[in-house]
């Protein structure tokens, strides 16, 4: 039997990769040559995603514990992450 766990409605603060995702749009935005294709957007993403920085994954994981305090105190709505 798998427990379900509350989550909030309203919750993509809790969804790290929401985060990652603008890491990549940052990147894209900053290259000059647009992709001209899905095959080079699929490089170009693949170029950006290798060049996030590790202390970026590390700082994520290490605000989950703030961000779940955050979304407490906010009961469940929406918080400054």
């Amino acid at each position: 039997m798998i427990t379900q766990l509350p989550w909030p409605g309203q919750s993509p603060d809790l969804n790290p990769i929401e985060h990652m995702w603008d890491e990549l749009e940052c990147c894209i935005r900053t290259r000059t040559n647009s992709s001209k294709n899905l095959e080079e957007l699929e490089l170009l993403l693949q170029e950006c995603w290798s060049q996030i920085q590790r202390e970026v994954y590390q700082k994520l994981g290490e605000s989950m514990n703030h961000r779940v305090i955050a979304i407490i105190k906010a009961r469940g709505y929406l918080t400054r992450y």
